[in-house]
């Protein structure tokens, strides 16, 4: 997988959650860190401005995939999990 270094760290943080082998309930429970939300929050103003650089867009796709890869596994747990009456 080929990695630039604008997103290797967010790439590594999630590795790193995901490695701790986490249980269904802190995968539900995983939130972007704060230096995460600060960087996409940035990455998304330059981007509504019209001033991504070619690195940066690609650095706001890593995240957009992170983001997509994190909501399919928190679904499947939701799904797998039995409903309670």
């Amino acid at each position: 997988m080929a990695k630039k270094p604008g997103a290797a760290w967010l790439t590594q943080e999630v590795a790193e959650f995901l490695a701790s082998c986490p249980s269904s309930e802190d995968l539900l429970a995983f939130r972007p860190s704060p230096r995460a939300i600060q960087r996409f929050g940035a990455l998304l103003a330059k981007s509504k401005a019209g001033s991504l650089s070619a690195d940066e867009e690609w650095e706001l796709d890593q995240f957009e995939h992170i983001e997509i890869l994190v909501q399919s596994i928190k679904a499947n747990l939701r799904s797998a999990k039995p409903v309670r009456v």
